[in-house]
């Protein structure tokens, strides 16, 4: 039980990570923590992982070159505004069509939790990171097992509904559509945290 525990804990602190990423635009002091000695600590502990090492290490180079911009606030909320804003890449329907029944369970879930965002739109994937690790943060701390297993249940139908088929097709837009790569290194290392994390889901978690 505490190894599970520790584990909701780790994957809540990354799905938070990831939600700060894209939520809004870094501002100066975010920006300024990448080249400090706590986010090199917590890329070095993503490196020693197999499947990471790489989308890691290559978010690393553009956060790195992220610091040498001239303005660094005012040139990466221009490429978030691009990408998140004008062509909405962060809104799961220009992807793909999540269903009815996806929307709803979404809804449900936003008006269970709520969610510290300005926006609670159910079709915004920030909202479904940010669930992601509000849910495992709650299975990490609920002394039920049902409860426990219901909340695990409730991980394994948000991440296989809404985020299995919309990752891999996010991050080759991002691809496609950054310029700079800041944002494209942080969704390819997104979808490799979030590939190692549906394994986990279906197939290791109890």
């Amino acid at each position: 039980m505490q190894d599970f525990q520790v584990t909701s804990q780790r994957r809540a602190e990354l799905y938070y990570w990831f939600t700060t990423l894209f939520s809004a635009p870094l501002v100066d002091d975010e920006i300024q923590q990448f080249g400090g000695y706590d986010m090199h600590a917590f890329l070095n502990s993503l490196a020693t992982l197999d499947p990471l090492r790489d989308a890691t290490e290559a978010f690393r180079l553009h956060a790195s070159k992220v610091l040498e911009l001239t303005q660094p606030q005012r040139d990466l909320s221009q490429y978030y505004q691009q990408l998140f804003v004008e062509k909405q890449l962060l809104d799961t329907s220009a992807f793909t069509d999540c269903g009815e029944d996806a929307l709803l369970f979404m809804s449900v879930l936003l008006h269970q939790h709520g969610t510290q965002l300005p926006d609670d739109d159910p079709l915004h994937v920030c909202n479904h990171l940010e669930m992601m690790a509000t849910l495992a943060m709650a299975a990490a701390a609920t002394q039920d097992e049902a409860q426990r297993l219901h909340l695990l249940d409730q991980q394994r139908e948000l991440a296989n509904q809404l985020l299995l088929n919309w990752l891999p097709v996010f991050v080759k837009r991002c691809q496609q559509e950054d310029p700079f790569g800041f944002y494209a290194s942080a969704a390819k290392l997104l979808l490799a945290m979030f590939s190692m994390d549906i394994h986990y889901l279906n197939n290791v978690a109890q």
